[in-house]
């Protein structure tokens, strides 16, 4: 991983933050390699009410490793099958 734990976190937290909505937050629970592909870095976060309340959890975010992107799980599967077709 070139990457280091602490910058895939950091790009996890700037995606997520880029929509900011007063209504809900998102906290961040862990940054690890992820499981399924070594390629990428797992965010999961848990999307709480502004009271606090647990709305949806976990979230998952990728942080792609190679790109120093992070993106949603739907954008990177659809990224892994424009890969495929080239």
């Amino acid at each position: 991983m070139k990457l280091s734990r602490e910058r895939a976190e950091q790009l996890a937290l700037e995606y997520v933050n880029k929509d900011k909505n007063e209504n809900f937050k998102l906290v961040l629970l862990g940054v690890e390699v992820s499981e399924i592909s070594p390629q990428y870095w797992a965010a999961t976060f848990e999307v709480r009410t502004s009271e606090g309340h647990i709305l949806e959890g976990p979230l998952l975010i990728l942080i792609d490793d190679e790109l120093e992107k992070a993106m949603s799980l739907d954008e990177a599967v659809e990224a892994h099958l424009a890969n495929i077709d080239n």
